[in-house]
């Protein structure tokens, strides 16, 4: 052992610590005690200091920082390089455990980003004790080549991950070469491979319809198997639902050829957590399983505090009222077509069955119906007053029994009219009413829309009706309840609360969340209403089931939250993968977050694509997919770019179109099939009668018009083998039935033909798929009718693209085809779906003939709402058109005289023109009342007077004009 010199100042203070070394250690001599201190104990070889009165030497050990003061002064030079080399030969097997300890992390394992962060740390405090004097030191010769890895690892950046990860995944590649290329069918492609071995804490994989997103699934499964990294019981495979879970588990007996990885469910997940925790298994309701058992249940708990509870009913009444529709603004849409679209799509009536024309219109008949008021909606006014330019008058509501009349204006407290309607049209209107009235001796009671926005609409009718002295008298309870039963509308509202049930108990709400909830609903007066009436239907269904000591499945998925998330229940699983990811709701993420978070080490990977997220109703939210890092922390994200299912034609339309919205993540789709010709066909085609007949049980108009079987007919002439056709529509009863297909079958042998909704047809293909219900309105495509507040309020926050998830479901509709996807439309009624693929894509219109109305129907636009369009009917006077909104809107206009078809008024200003290019029919229009002119001869030679002219009639007009000053348009 050999002792440090001390100065002389040192040595005229005896009772000073005294230092000694040999290369094993450091001793620290005082008094009558010693202290050894190994080398490998210093985070640091020890450093030395001039001072007044000698040198100082410093040291740190883990627990201590060391000083020692009056050392010679020569003492740095004698051992200094001495006490680096003892320092370098002590720590350099703890240099090599750490290099090696990373070396053997990055070979072995995909380098995640938690051990990225883990080996930065960890780099910085080794990479703190040796540099910076190692580089000057002599010792640096002894270990140069590891202190440049470590100074590689401290300063550690994106590329060398990137690197390592490649270097890694590439390894695994080519190890493993032989397992990618049979655990299919056909050998993985590079980006299945490549998503198989990536596995980083977090990773979502982007898998476009038919890439193959399965066969990853089932793939990296194996690999982790095959690769050690993981044994049966560490992976959990979850999927959607309980039949995607039997096909996966069927998938892996068969490519994996084994059993000991099972599929599971989120509920058969949640059961088994909830079962471990309690340590028996939860009863589960039949309610968890049979849809239609817990709306007959809600129906007869509903209709019990409707017959039990008077103050119930009252809150029924009040809701059916006032607050039954989702009440938009008249003000706010951009044509009185739109606003009259909007009232025909969602169906409003009055509770006494009238198709009324406001809601302001709505609130006054419900009150008129509840006080026992008899009224008459729209009947012609008791004097005649019809005239050339104007239909006979029909005010708004006419009470019989007293004699009385009530108009609503659609004016706010300025006279300001919604922005589609002429103002000063709509005064001049009002001043004739009123003059009408006038001088015909006649009561009307006339109320605004601005009395309606400021809350006093029915004080405003009632004051009135009470000065007029009519005499109200509430109908009794039970008849307007037998009424509403009557017209199914109790069955209908029972049906929301049934839904409302699930989404209430899945929400998981607090007060607090209560009071947002409310807050962010479209309309607060009707959510806060309808809660009121959930309430105690919630209530009774909870108790039902702790009665019966059972759970449903909401039950099941916030319990097994809670004992996650407690700490009650650890997760066994090192590797969950989440199959359909896209559809994922917010509590189910939250489920898989907890299962991750139990279990250090554990990882997620995501298998989804949000263009095909289309389960929002049930819960699902499109941001946990579209921002899934923002949930779930660092994420590798990979795609599956290549389709083995539709053609480039096919993808380029469809890619193109569910792109516009650019809230969508971006993708490029690949197809591997590739053809020249348009792949997507629309035949264009409406009301009329099919040139052979037909032997079909429904009563489909693609089916009575014979477009169907135009379509199966050009799919027969192209093959000669068995093929696989689909008919898909948005809702079930628009597809032909079970009867139409068999008989189709029959008669169109070699193809094999189902029927299958938009969401039943995810995850499926067909050689070709025939569209069809692709028109507007409440049952049109996309749909148009408007969720109740409450509804809306406890999904996913909507997006602000318009038609977002409707969008995303054409996209899946289009891309079951394998071959070719034809579309079955009527243009007059169409699809704006439609309109966009004809206006902005490569599509083929002209594999079929289409009548004129069909190739021009925008100019076929109703002229007086601005958004119906004219459709052909027979009336006592021959055919005619009218409005689409009818009977919102009455507008009509005669067919072409000389060949039937429509005409339109939109080409050229004071003339009507036949649509039909073959006929051409072009006649002046009367610029006094509106009607056709026709050529008339008289002793001062040929004019043009006008169709309505009657004579002496007081209806006549007598409107002419010379033959020589019409100025007739060039025909485009």
């Amino acid at each position: 052992m050999n002792s440090i010199a001390v100065s002389l100042f040192g040595r005229m203070f005896s009772n000073k610590a005294m230092l000694a070394f040999d290369h094993h250690m450091l001793t620290i001599c005082q008094g009558n005690s010693t202290r050894q201190i190994s080398w490998s104990d210093l985070e640091a070889p020890p450093s030395f200091a001039f001072g007044l009165f000698g040198q100082t030497i410093s040291f740190v050990t883990a627990q201590q920082n060391h000083t020692f003061s009056l050392l010679a002064y020569g003492a740095h030079r004698k051992l200094k390089a001495e006490f680096e080399r003892y320092w370098v030969n002590a720590n350099e097997a703890k240099l090599d455990t750490f290099l090696n300890k990373i070396t053997k992390l990055v070979k072995q394992r995909y380098l995640r980003q938690s051990y990225v962060s883990r080996i930065q740390r960890l780099a910085q405090q080794e990479h703190d004790r040796w540099l910076p004097w190692i580089k000057i030191s002599p010792a640096f010769v002894l270990v140069d080549k590891k202190i440049n890895v470590l100074e590689q690892y401290a300063n550690w950046d994106a590329a060398l991950t990137q690197y390592l990860q490649q270097k890694y995944v590439t390894k695994q590649l080519n190890l493993h070469h032989a397992f990618f290329d049979r655990v299919e069918a056909n050998p993985l492609t590079l980006s299945q491979r490549r998503a198989c071995v990536i596995d980083d804490d977090n990773n979502l994989l982007l898998a476009g319809a038919g890439t193959g997103k399965t066969s990853v699934m089932i793939g990296r499964a194996g690999f982790l198997v095959q690769s050690q990294q993981a044994s049966y019981s560490d992976i959990l495979l979850l999927a959607y639902g309980r039949k995607a879970a039997d096909e996966m588990d069927q998938r892996i007996e068969n490519k994996l050829a084994t059993d000991k990885i099972k599929a599971a469910t989120f509920h058969s997940v949640g059961l088994a957590i909830i079962s471990q925790v309690e340590r028996a298994k939860p009863t589960m309701s039949v309610f968890a399983e049979d849809e239609k058992a817990k709306a007959k249940w809600v129906q007869q708990c509903f209709e019990s505090l409707i017959e039990n509870s008077a103050e119930y009913r009252h809150l029924v009444l009040d809701y059916f009222s006032k607050y039954y529709y989702v009440e938009k603004n008249e003000f706010d849409f951009k044509t009185l077509g739109d606003y009259y679209s909007y009232l025909n799509d969602n169906d409003i009536r009055s509770l006494k069955g009238d198709k009324v024309k406001s809601f302001g219109e709505l609130y006054i008949a419900n009150w008129l119906f509840y006080h026992g008021i008899d009224y008459q909606y729209e009947a012609p006014y008791k004097v005649d007053v019809k005239t050339i330019e104007r239909r006979q008058y029909k005010p708004d509501f006419y009470l019989p029994e007293y004699d009385i009349y009530i108009e609503y204006y659609g004016i706010d407290d300025a006279g300001n009219t919604a922005p589609y309607i002429d103002k000063a049209q709509y005064h001049s209107e009002i001043d004739w009413k009123n003059t009408t009235h006038a001088s015909n001796n006649t009561h009307c009671i006339a109320l605004t829309y601005g009395q309606h926005k400021q809350g006093k609409l029915l004080n405003e009718l009632e004051q009135a009706l009470l000065s007029a002295s009519v005499k109200t008298q509430i109908l009794p309870l039970e008849s307007l309840l037998e009424s509403l039963k009557e017209t199914g509308r109790i069955t209908v509202l029972a049906a929301l609360f049934s839904q409302l049930l699930s989404l209430y108990k899945a929400a998981y709400l607090t007060d607090a969340d209560e009071v947002d909830v409310i807050k962010r609903s479209l309309d607060a007066k009707q959510t806060t209403q309808a809660l009121a009436l959930l309430k105690p239907i919630l209530s009774n269904y909870n108790a039902h089931l702790q009665q019966r000591g059972e759970i449903d499945f909401d039950d099941m998925i916030i319990k097994a939250i809670e004992y996650v998330e407690s700490g009650k229940f650890k997760s066994p699983w090192r590797y969950i993968m989440v199959d359909e990811f896209q559809d994922i709701s917010q509590p189910r993420a939250r489920l898989v977050k907890a299962l991750r978070d139990s279990n250090k080490g554990s990882s997620v990977f995501a298998v989804g694509d949000d263009w095909q997220a289309i389960y929002r109703f049930s819960g699902a939210d499109i941001k946990l997919t579209t921002e899934f890092a923002t949930y779930f922390g660092f994420t590798t994200q990979t795609a599956l770019d290549l389709t083995f299912r539709f053609n480039n034609k096919i993808g380029e339309v469809a890619s193109a179109f569910i792109s516009k919205n650019p809230a969508q993540l971006d993708k490029t789709i690949t197809s591997l099939a590739q053809v020249a010709q348009p792949a997507i066909s629309i035949l264009r085609r409406g009301n009329k009668a099919p040139t052979t007949l037909n032997h079909y049980h429904s009563e489909l108009p693609e089916l009575a018009n014979g477009a169907i079987d135009d379509v199966l007919n050009a799919i027969s002439g192209t093959v000669c083998k068995p093929t696989t056709v689909y008919f898909l529509a948005r809702f079930w009863f628009q597809l032909p039935t079970n009867a139409d297909i068999k008989a189709m079958q029959v008669k169109y042998p070699l193809l094999k033909i189902q029927s299958q909704s938009f969401h039943a047809s995810k995850g499926k293909e067909a050689d070709h798929v025939i569209i069809i219900g692709l028109q507007k309105g409440k049952h049109g495509f996309p749909s148009e009718k408007v969720a109740p507040a409450i509804i809306e309020a406890l999904l996913p926050a909507p997006e602000n693209f318009a038609y977002a998830q409707e969008r995303r479901l054409f996209y899946v509709a289009l891309t079951r085809a394998k071959h070719r996807a034809y579309l079955i439309v009527d243009m007059t009624n169409s699809s704006c779906f439609v309109s966009e693929l004809i206006a902005e894509h490569d599509i083929e219109l002209d594999e079929f003939t289409s009548d004129v109305d069909q190739l021009h129907s925008a100019d076929i636009n109703c002229m007086r709402c601005d958004s119906g369009v004219l459709k052909k009917h027979s009336g006592r006077f021959g055919p005619f058109y009218g409005c689409s909104l009818f009977p919102r809107c009455g507008h009509k206009e005669k067919s072409c005289e000389q060949c039937q078809s429509p005409m339109t008024r939109s080409r050229y200003t004071g003339f009507k023109l036949c649509i039909n290019t073959a006929c051409n029919h072009l006649v002046p229009t009367c610029d006094k009342c509106g009607a056709e002119m026709v050529l008339r001869n008289s002793a001062k030679g040929q004019f043009w007077g006008c169709k309505n002219y009657k004579g002496n009639d007081p209806l006549s007009c007598k409107n002419g004009k010379d033959s020589k000053s019409i100025q007739w348009p060039e025909l485009a």
